[in-house]
């Protein structure tokens, strides 16, 4: 038996799609490239899938509005944390972010490179470090203050208010429980 043709010829004699593929077509068009891969990939919602296309969005235009070459997503993290926890160590800041260690290691080494943290000797333990934000850090963080808020904003500008308080919840709830 012949192959099932997929493939109409119009009253012109063009060759094109038969009404069956034409609505698959349709279908594929009316999905967002994201939610086209997920179709390709699981009849189940592939949300890391979501997630990462959803931080390169954020992160397309964060260094442009937020960052400035200056300071990165852990970074600001770790310096809100330690104006909170001065003298933390750099394991307990890890515990508390839950960011691997090594990640912590290298953004308290950028902190201090850019003069936004400080790491004294811990004085409890010679092995350890206590890490402290300068008052360098302390003016970035008053700087994002107002660099934040209007980024997020045009971040989440196609949702509503009520959206976007639901989205930060859900996103607690999966990163925390």
């Amino acid at each position: 038996m012949p192959a099932k043709r997929t493939e109409l010829t119009d009253r012109r004699g063009h060759v094109g799609p038969s009404a069956e593929h034409a609505e698959q077509i349709t279908k594929l068009r009316r999905l967002s490239p994201t939610a086209l891969i997920e179709a390709e990939l699981s009849s189940e919602p592939v949300l890391g899938l979501y997630l990462h296309v959803a931080y390169m969005c954020v992160m397309s235009t964060f260094v442009r509005d937020v960052g400035h070459g200056e300071i990165t997503p852990n970074l600001i993290g770790v310096l809100v944390l330690l104006k909170h926890f001065p003298g933390i160590s750099q394991a307990n800041l890890a515990r508390l972010s839950n960011i691997e260690r090594v990640t912590v290691g290298v953004t308290i080494s950028r902190g201090i490179a850019a003069g936004f943290v400080r790491r004294d000797d811990a004085s409890h333990d010679a092995r350890s470090y206590a890490l402290h934000l300068t008052p360098r850090g302390q003016e970035m963080l008053k700087q994002l203050r107002q660099r934040i808020p209007p980024h997020e904003k045009a971040v989440g500008s196609n949702l509503s208010a009520d959206e976007r308080i639901q989205l930060r919840q859900l996103l607690d709830k999966l990163v925390y429980g």
